[in-house]
């Protein structure tokens, strides 16, 4: 034990003075994904559209070359399907075992496409638009532009969002210059892994949850609904037992509400908290030991698509499936 603690001490000691003799430039860590001149569009939406792309095409390149005995790609495919079928046909109700599939396993498919993307941050957040800032950013003289060059930058204070061309910052002349010579640069990633922009997982959870509500109607009616508002035990029960039944029934309401946020927090909390890793430790420490990060995020990634995926599916049987034995009792 001690011998351990010996070489923790020795390897924090190597990084803190190696960073003091050779200090490297660190990427700036923004939480919202940053606009790219696109519009509306932000690195984590230009992201997604892509991965979603990728998983298509590799879909159609699969499903237009089926082989009997599946060989390849093509066995990787089946093995994921085949896995997640059959969590699907254990957990869910006979009858809708097949509606929930297709949706659960394009979740998880994405998802672990995205999650796994964040893995080429420290690699995909070295290119990108180039600001003038005036802190977290690296010396302009260290970045190597393919178009325009310090002279053109435009600054981008932080707060601001949004990114003007560097034509614009040109054409003011000197005082630009001025401005960006010996000055900090700031890179704004063209990609960014989608699952790492809480928009996204938000949205992902409010599809879930607004789902779940959908399944359970369709199962039970508007009776689906007597979970949270139970006012008829007043009736059955009394007022005491009813009062309670009406209490339990808001907080049912409220543990659905807050199925979003966990959802949402959860995913966006693991993979932005893996970038900024990614990110911190590949200038900190040497390419060896950041494999080791890169081994964990890889089954980081693939637990909260699982998690995401396993959490949905038992969601979706409960409201119909254990609350129609409920509802049948009542």
């Amino acid at each position: 034990m001690s011998k351990v603690i010996v070489y923790v001490v020795i390897a924090l000691v190597v990084i803190i003075v190696g960073n003091i003799l050779l200090p490297v430039p660190r990427a700036a860590i923004e939480v919202a994904a940053e606009p790219i001149g696109l519009g509306p569009i932000t690195n984590a939406m230009l992201t997604s559209f892509i991965l979603s792309a990728v998983i298509l095409i590799i879909a159609f390149i699969v499903g237009s070359n089926l082989k009997e005995k599946p060989t390849g790609l093509q066995n990787l495919v089946e093995i994921v399907i085949e896995a997640l079928s059959n969590f699907v046909n254990d957990i869910a109700p006979r009858k809708w075992a097949p509606v929930f599939f297709p949706i659960l396993a394009t979740i998880f498919i994405y998802l672990l496409f995205s999650n796994w993307f964040g893995l080429l941050t420290p690699l995909l957040g070295s290119f990108g638009l180039v600001h003038s800032t005036d802190h977290g950013g690296i010396p302009v003289e260290k970045v190597m532009f393919i178009r325009g060059s310090a002279d053109t930058l435009t600054p981008l204070h932080h707060g601001e969002e949004g990114a003007a061309e560097g034509e614009e910052a040109h054409a003011e002349g000197a005082a630009e210059e001025t401005h960006a010579k010996g000055k900090q640069a700031l890179i704004v990633p063209l990609f960014r892994a989608p699952s790492s922009d809480l928009n996204l997982t938000v949205g992902l959870a409010l599809v879930s949850v607004f789902l779940t509500q959908v399944f359970g109607v369709w199962e039970l009616g508007l009776g689906y609904f007597g979970k949270f508002f139970q006012f008829g035990s007043f009736a059955k029960k009394g007022f005491g037992l009813g009062l309670i039944d009406v209490f339990m029934g808001l907080i049912e309401l409220i543990s659905e509400i807050a199925k979003i946020l966990s959802f949402a927090f959860r995913l966006f909390g693991n993979i932005f908290a893996g970038e900024v890793i990614l990110i911190i430790m590949s200038s900190l420490v040497s390419l060896l030991l950041v494999n080791i990060f890169f081994g964990l995020e890889i089954f980081v990634g693939f637990i909260q698509a699982f998690v995401f995926f396993i959490l949905s599916l038992v969601f979706f049987s409960m409201a119909t499936h254990s609350h129609g034995g409920e509802h049948s009792e009542h």
